[in-house]
């Protein structure tokens, strides 16, 4: 099984391609989309995820569920992050899967109110990445929190 992992963000979004096999999971690529000014940064994030999806295509997307947060403003703008993601889901024929920011913490690190710094150090620790960005180490968790629910459903 191989998905494609987002941590969709109005500017920076983070994204991650894992597969596994049985408890084996391994990163094959993770990273970020940094985009600086709208609506330039949708282009960009449509773009960048579209050739991930052709050049790895994964089976699935998981991607972390919008929240609400302190800044309206904020919650729009990752509202049309998402809305590019689905829009690549369609196109590509792929299923979407959502999981909130607490299933997605308790996945890695075991609590669901886990801090960043917790979620990078475990990402880098389980996974053997060395990444110091929380919007990749999102991203992988995203997809470590779909995989590893899917195995526990299926197997």
């Amino acid at each position: 099984m191989k998905v494609l992992g987002i941590d969709p963000g109005n500017y920076s979004t983070g994204f991650c391609i894992m597969s596994s096999q049985g408890s084996a999971y391994r990163v094959e690529t993770s990273g970020v989309i940094k985009a600086k000014k709208r609506p330039e940064n949708l282009k960009l994030i449509f773009e960048e995820l579209g050739k991930l999806i052709q050049t790895h295509l994964p089976e699935e997307i998981a991607l972390e569920s919008a929240f609400y947060g302190k800044n309206p403003q904020s919650l729009l703008r990752l509202g049309e992050v998402r809305g590019v993601v689905l829009l690549l889901s369609s196109i590509y024929q792929i299923p979407v899967f959502e999981y909130t920011p607490q299933k997605v913490k308790n996945s890695i690190t075991g609590y669901g109110w886990s801090r960043k710094d917790d979620i990078l150090l475990m990402v880098n620790k389980v996974l053997g990445l060395k990444t110091d960005s929380y919007d990749e180490a999102d991203a992988v968790a995203v997809a470590f929190c779909h995989l590893s629910s899917r195995r526990l459903k299926i197997g």
